[in-house]
């Protein structure tokens, strides 16, 4: 983030003067790229126990498969999916409400020069985010779900 606003920096501020709005798409930017590398790490752990709890359920025997199953894993990749999905659905109704407003002021726009161009690509910008930030929340969703399943699977076991 740092480093992304010292090149904002020495580049050409006008745009970021005349829609201040540009800068809010470069803090989303950074928080959509942080969310999606914790989405893979949670992920990527809850593929291996879901692998695992689909393994261990075609042992016949409740004590072998009790045996090897990580509850307090599971128990930790749940709680981390649910911090993510309210992370998701707060950044999306943030998301939102920057759009609304950034809308009104679209509609109104400063007098004296030409903001509209600017403007626009900022609206369109924030419109991508809003998407972004959508695929987060149905990824979450999605695997929220799985990981129920999970706990499901290992229950009945």
């Amino acid at each position: 983030m740092r480093d992304r606003c010292q090149r904002l920096w020495e580049t050409d501020l006008s745009g970021v003067l005349t829609d201040p709005f540009s800068l809010f798409v470069i803090c989303l930017d950074e928080l959509w790229l942080q969310a999606q590398g914790l989405v893979r790490a949670v992920g990527g752990e809850f593929n291996k126990m879901e692998r695992t709890a689909l393994d261990l359920a075609t042992f016949s025997t409740e004590s072998d498969a009790d045996s090897r199953h990580d509850f307090v894993g599971l128990h930790n990749i749940a709680k981390h999916i649910i911090y993510l999905k309210e992370n998701s659905e707060a950044a999306s109704m943030t998301m939102s409400h920057l759009q609304t407003f950034h809308q009104e002021l679209l509609n109104h726009p400063p007098q004296g020069h030409d903001a509209m161009p600017t403007m626009q690509m900022t609206s369109q910008m924030l419109a991508q985010k809003a998407v972004q930030f959508e695929v987060w929340k149905l990824r979450m969703t999605s695997l929220e779900q799985r990981m129920q399943n999970i706990i499901n699977l290992v229950n009945t076991l």
